[in-house]
């Protein structure tokens, strides 16, 4: 079993803008949850925690707009994935964003020890940094070492 097998909960999610300048996505109202399967597949889900209700009985009944800022604070997607090396490669199969169906998300894999012996995981885009003007860095703790 690989070590990313299982589910993780998101700790922190920072955006290192051109210039060094850190934001936090969502106003740092971020949480999230990613796993990984035994049989090759992932599905990660992240949103602001801060989001309105919207009053309505189901999403289709809320006006576009309230659609629309309800949808501005979520981000998931899911498929398969394969590693190779440091890297883990997300083949997208559904998306909240249509444009990632079809295509593959790479992140770089990082580990990050915490002071109880556990550890935390790192997903980021910094693996080609020229290609990038913003890398995001994803800190993630598997659920049964909360």
């Amino acid at each position: 079993m690989h070590d990313l097998i299982g589910t993780w909960k998101l700790m922190d999610w920072t955006v290192e803008l051109e210039g060094g300048r850190v934001i936090k996505p969502f106003r740092g109202n971020a949480t999230g949850l990613l796993t990984y399967t035994d049989e090759g597949r992932m599905v990660a889900s992240l949103m602001r925690t801060d989001r309105e209700p919207i009053g309505t009985r189901s999403f289709a009944e809320a006006k576009a707009l309230e659609r629309a800022s309800a949808a501005a604070g979520y981000l998931s997607y899911a498929g398969s994935f394969e590693i190779l090396g440091d890297l883990v490669h997300h083949h997208v199969e559904l998306s909240l964003f249509p444009d990632w169906v079809g295509g593959t998300q790479v992140r770089l894999i990082e580990w990050i020890p915490n002071h109880d012996g556990s550890m935390d995981l790192e997903l980021s885009t910094a693996h080609e940094p020229q290609e990038r003007s913003a890398v995001n860095r994803l800190r993630w703790r598997r659920l049964r070492d909360e």
